[in-house]
C-alpha cells in the first residue's frame, strides 16, 4: 500500500538486533530491482555493524508479482553470496480463493500475457 503500516506497528515492538527495511514507496511491488538492492544493502551495513542476522523475510503487498522480485534476489552474485533463498511464501483467502481464480480465468488474454498476480502467486509459492 500507500502507507507502510506495519512498520510503524512492528518498530515499537522490535529490539535493537531487529529490523524492518521498508522500500521508498512502502512496497516491492514497483521499482524492484534498485529498491531490493538498496535495502539488502542497508541489511548488510547493519550485519558488518556487528548485529547478527538470522533470517530475513520479504513481505510484499497482496497483489506482486513474486517473478521479479525472486530473479532480482538470484541474479544478484552479492545477494546469493550471503544469503539463501528457502522458499516462496503465499498466503491465500481460502474462503474466496476459488471464486477469484474462476472469475480470472474467464478473462481473455492474449497467450503471450501472463495471468494476473493471483494465479502467479500460487503457481509461484513453495508454501501455500
Amino acid at each position: 500500500g500507500e502507507v507502510p503500516i506495519d512498520n510503524e506497528l512492528l518498530s515499537t515492538k522490535l529490539s535493537a538486533a531487529e529490523q524492518v527495511v521498508v522500500m521508498d514507496n512502502g512496497c516491492m511491488c514497483c521499482s524492484v530491482r534498485g529498491d531490493i538492492l538498496g535495502a539488502f544493502s542497508s541489511i548488510l551495513e547493519t550485519v558488518a555493524k556487528g548485529n547478527p542476522l538470522d533470517s530475513v523475510l520479504i513481505e510484499t503487498t497482496g497483489m506482486a508479482d513474486p517473478v521479479p522480485i525472486v530473479r532480482t534476489l538470484l541474479q544478484t552474485p552479492d545477494i546469493m553470496s550471503r544469503f539463501k533463498l528457502n522458499g516462496v511464501v503465499t498466503l491465500v483467502d481460502s474462503k474466496n480463493v476459488l471464486a477469484r481464480l474462476r472469475e480470472t480465468e474467464k478473462e481473455e488474454r492474449p497467450d503471450d500475457i501472463p495471468p494476473d498476480e493471483a494465479f502467479q502467486q500460487i503457481m509461484f509459492a513453495d508454501r501455500i
